[in-house]
């Protein structure tokens, strides 16, 4: 994860974690690059739940520091309901970016291919995936879609993806 300069706010505790012994303000944060962060908030600060804030070097108006990276599972309900929003609308903008992405993506090891972690995507179509990517690059999630068949929705798995690498189940990572 590099340097990020904006993260959502997909939770706040006014009065800590519940599991922390500190009692000072804090949030968990939802990152550009798709990390999940526990953040201190200033002194007399509030945050707003689904507010994007500033986190890079500069003078932070709400943030006071970034305590560490948290796993997916100190998220509540709500805010997984609400990183999954975020999700959507991000793999929606960053279109191009996720589909670079699947353009580029090899094998791991003989047996194992980096597409076949996004669910779905088992080895027949796998096959379709490459032998279609070979003729051109895909260009849109609808140009994958309408290519290879596929019989799901390609933006539903990169989210699922994205959530299984945000639980740290996976030792692989292609989009966080």
């Amino acid at each position: 994860m590099g340097k990020d300069e904006y993260a959502n706010v997909l939770e706040y505790f006014p009065y800590g974690m519940s599991d922390s012994k500190d009692r000072r303000p804090s949030a968990i944060l939802l990152t550009e690059s798709l990390g999940l962060l526990l953040a201190s908030i200033k002194k007399d600060g509030k945050v707003e739940v689904g507010k994007k804030v500033y986190i890079g070097e500069g003078k932070r108006e709400d943030i006071h520091h970034i305590i560490s990276r948290i796993p997916l599972s100190k998220v509540d309900e709500k805010g997984k309901e609400l990183m999954n929003e975020i999700l959507d609308k991000k793999i929606v903008e960053d279109e191009k970016k996720f589909v670079d992405v699947i353009n580029r993506l090899g094998p791991i090891n003989v047996k194992l291919h980096s597409l076949e972690l996004i669910p779905g995507i088992g080895s027949k179509t796998l096959q379709r995936v490459i032998s279609e990517r070979v003729k051109s690059p895909f260009t849109s999630y609808d140009d994958i879609n309408k290519r290879v068949e596929l019989q799901f929705d390609i933006r539903r798995s990169i989210r699922e993806r994205i959530i299984s690498e945000l639980n740290e189940a996976d030792k692989y990572r292609i989009f966080t």
